[in-house]
């Protein structure tokens, strides 16, 4: 007698078919991945194994090291001395002070005549420069009479004789506040360009750092008084000592506008 096939044999071995191929395909799977791994690549290399000692690097004795806990000898050098002052010093130093000197008396000067109304209206913002101005030379007169009587000098009290007589002379003419304003402009014209001469004769750093500290300033009132007259404040490239005091009387200057 023929047993024939039941439904639940169809469904066993359709079971058992569905669990093989899960099986065909995990085994499919982990074959691919392990394709993958083993082809990473046709020029990868396997990676270089170093033994304990060869990973660790051998320390080699330091020649001449000082033994741990010694102290430590450093060698300092003596700050070098600075110069004194030479005699050079000493004679450009009150040259720069009488300059200074005459500065004073000539913008004291303007004050009192503006005060007396001979130059006619003054403006406050002239008559605050010039006060200022004066303030500044005023300051710069004591810094190097200070370092003149450090030094066992006399202090400078008078201006150069043949500079006086001829700022007093021009001064002598100027009626009104632009007069003023082109005196003060060739008089500032003197100090800058004997100052900026002076920074390349000065021997000590002290003196030099003097008159490199009050050549700017003076730059400055030249600017200010430049504006003051209509100028361009600021028509040098490069500062130089064409103006620069060398004895006699006051010199022309370049700059001076043909209002006078």
């Amino acid at each position: 007698m023929t047993t024939e096939p039941t439904e639940t044999t169809h469904q066993e071995e359709s079971g058992d078919k569905s669990v093989a191929r899960r099986g065909m395909f995990a085994v499919a799977a982990g074959g691919f991945a392990a394709a993958l791994a083993a082809c990473g690549g046709k020029d990868s290399q396997p990676e270089a194994v170093l033994s304990p000692a060869e990973a660790t690097p051998s320390r080699q004795p330091t020649k001449n090291r000082p033994e741990r806990g010694a102290p430590a000898t450093r060698t300092r050098r003596a700050p070098a001395a600075a110069a004194a002052p030479t005699e050079a010093d000493f004679m450009i130093g009150a040259l720069a002070a009488s300059l200074e000197v005459l500065a004073v008396n000539t913008y004291g000067a303007a004050l009192d005549a503006a005060g007396a109304g001979a130059l006619g209206e003054v403006p406050p913002a002239v008559a605050e420069y010039v006060t200022t101005a004066r303030a500044h030379h005023q300051a710069a007169l004591d810094a190097w009479n200070g370092a003149l009587t450090a030094g066992g000098k006399e202090a400078v009290t008078a201006p150069p004789a043949d500079l006086e007589a001829s700022v007093n002379e021009q001064f002598g003419m100027v009626t009104d506040v632009v007069g003023a304003a082109q005196l003060a402009l060739t008089l500032e014209q003197v100090a800058a360009g004997t100052y900026l001469f002076a920074i390349s004769k000065l021997e000590s750093p002290e003196a030099i750092a003097l008159a490199g500290s009050i050549f700017p300033i003076d730059r400055q009132h030249i600017s200010v008084l430049l504006f003051a007259l209509g100028m361009y404040p600021v028509p040098e490239v490069f500062a130089n000592t064409d103006m620069a005091f060398s004895g006699g009387a006051m010199p022309e200057s370049p700059m001076m506008p043909g209002t006078r």
